[in-house]
């Protein structure tokens, strides 16, 4: 038979199988690096496959007694609430998924996030584009454990990242964009404007009447520096090992830099205001980094020994005149405060001061009046 070929294909057919992403099924523990006391989660203890139903109807139907035991009877009641056509069981970890969820239920405005355990904060996974007080706000965390999945209600947003900053109060968090506030009224101001993940809020505010004059008072930084260092740093990325990439720290770590190169250039300026180059230094080598800090040093000490030595001061004609004729800060072009007038004491008074002081008539005294402060009135 190996001369054999085919005449005719009676049928010919293509199957297609559903991809199923990971879904959740049952019961999972929480993350360890999550916190462990009053972290406002309530860990439903299914043992099928329905867990993201039962956390919907747990957060819309919150119960103070024990909310994840006893599912069936606590929330058995309220399924035929939840419109779950088209969405598959267990429910995947898929941003479609979510948004026909929504769609089915209009009413429901949903935010899920994941537990970054490395950084032990809040990732996102979905977040809702409804917003408004008229939707009923769902927040759900899940968990992943090699290949499951697991869905649990977020019962309070702001006792759960408390540990995110340093402020030792109630936090508030934008579900929208968990950007972390520790006041309530930083938190209200920034809803309205509040665009979502990755944008900026913007809302543009008009002066007010008596609040909208800005003045500068750092005045220090109108006078020129005598000496200026520009400099630049060159650095080259390494992979980190793996016994680095798991230690926990605030931030994702994933490469290091590693300064390979330097250059600066020291600015020096003299009494006429006029600047010049007076130094300067290139180089680049694996030790770039020590050599720069020796460099910089060895510029400073220069720098130093230069400022210590006084410079002869060269004024020009006119300027002695200018100086006694003032009557303002050339810094902060605001008036001089005038001096107190003298007040002269009569003479019977100096001469008793004058006996009692034993100076004879070598004595003289003059008293100012003293400021219109409370405190000087003593």
């Amino acid at each position: 038979m190996s001369d054999a070929y085919p005449e005719y294909i009676e049928e010919f057919s293509i199957e297609i199988f559903d991809f199923n992403p990971i879904g959740p099924t049952a019961y999972i523990l929480l993350p360890e690096t999550l916190p462990k006391h009053n972290n406002r989660i309530i860990n439903i203890q299914n043992n099928d496959d329905w867990c993201f139903g039962w956390c919907v109807l747990g957060a819309l139907h919150p119960v103070k007694v024990h909310p994840e035991r006893n599912l069936h009877r606590l929330y058995g009641d309220f399924v035929e609430e939840l419109n779950m056509d088209d969405i598959p069981v267990p429910v995947p970890i898929s941003t479609p998924v979510y948004k026909k969820f929504e769609e089915n239920n209009p009413e429901i405005s949903l935010c899920v996030y994941e537990w970054h355990n490395q950084n032990k904060c809040l990732d996102f996974r979905y977040i809702s584009e409804r917003r408004g007080d008229e939707y009923k706000q769902v927040n759900l965390l899940v968990i992943t454990e090699e290949d499951r999945s697991h869905y649990c209600i977020i019962k309070d947003l702001h006792k759960l990242v408390y540990n995110h900053s340093k402020h030792k109060g109630r936090k508030y968090l934008c579900r929208y964009c968990l950007h972390v506030y520790s006041a309530e009224k930083g938190y209200k101001e920034h809803l309205p404007k509040c665009k979502g993940l990755n944008n900026a809020p913007q809302r543009p505010q008009m002066p007010i009447k008596n609040k909208s004059i800005k003045a500068f008072y750092n005045h220090k930084c109108m006078q020129p520096n005598p000496y200026r260092i520009f400099w630049d740093l060159e650095c080259l990325t390494e992979n980190l090992t793996p016994e680095e990439k798991t230690k926990l720290t605030h931030t994702e770590r994933i490469q290091r830099h590693k300064p390979s190169g330097y250059c600066y250039v020291v600015v020096c300026m003299d009494s006429s205001l006029n600047y010049e180059i007076v130094s300067h230094d290139l180089y680049r080598g694996p030790d770039a980094l020590e050599r720069f800090v020796t460099k910089i040093e060895e510029e400073l000490l220069a720098i130093q020994e230069d400022l210590s030595a006084p410079a002869e001061m060269i004024m020009a004609p006119g300027d002695l005149k200018a100086y006694n004729e003032a009557t303002k800060c050339w810094i902060c072009k605001g008036p001089f405060l005038k001096p107190a007038p003298e007040v002269k004491m009569g003479p019977q008074l100096i001469s008793k001061i004058r006996n009692i002081a034993g100076f004879g008539n070598q004595l003289r005294l003059v008293i100012r009046k003293p400021a219109n402060n409370p405190q000087t009135r003593k």
